[in-house]
């Protein structure tokens, strides 16, 4: 190299920010790849089953739509609380199911071993004191993730929801009447 600049040609800077640009990619993509496999990882197996056993009580499986185990929300869960919660959320929800299998333990079993009527005594048990609780709670956490995933799911939007794969036209008031579901 001589110490003096020189002009860069068009496509000489083409090339550079193209070459950078692939490089940039590759690695970001590489990032959420392995953010995606590593979810299943840092979220033991058995929070990540108790999650869906406890999303299925809330979201359970009717004549009009399965429930959220049949979607599947365990995994979404998991992943949304590895990866979009904050580590104090995360501290809290894990600590909330530490607590929570102790209790269930007590009562006679892991949760999903228990009767139905009992699991969902123990729901509505724990729901009332998340209500009281608030935000700090970490029962409403669950209760967010288990929506969030059931709605966004492709169960919750086709089969809970009313869902037309093409638009017509936007009608931004549309009456609904009573018991008719909600527009996906």
């Amino acid at each position: 190299m001589s110490g003096t600049p020189r002009d860069l040609t068009r496509r000489e800077a083409l090339k550079a920010g193209l070459a950078g640009s692939a490089l940039a990619a590759t690695g970001l993509l590489g990032g959420f790849t392995s953010g995606i496999a590593g979810a299943a990882s840092s979220t033991a197996q058995d929070d990540q089953v108790l999650l869906e056993d406890i999303a299925d009580i809330l979201l359970p499986t009717t004549t009009a739509s399965p429930g959220a185990k049949a979607a599947g929300v365990g995994t979404m869960m998991a992943r949304v609380l590895v990866d979009c919660e904050s580590p104090e959320t995360q501290q809290r929800v894990a600590a909330g199911l530490r607590a929570f299998r102790d209790t269930c333990r007590a009562r006679g079993g892991d949760f999903a071993s228990l009767p139905l009527a009992e699991r969902e005594r123990l729901i509505r048990d724990i729901d009332a004191i998340a209500q009281k609780e608030g935000d700090a709670h970490w029962f409403n956490s669950v209760r967010m993730l288990a929506l969030n995933a059931y709605f966004t799911s492709e169960v919750g939007l086709t089969r809970a929801m009313r869902y037309v794969p093409v638009p017509g036209r936007y009608d931004g008031c549309v009456p609904l009447e009573p018991g008719q579901q909600a527009w996906a």
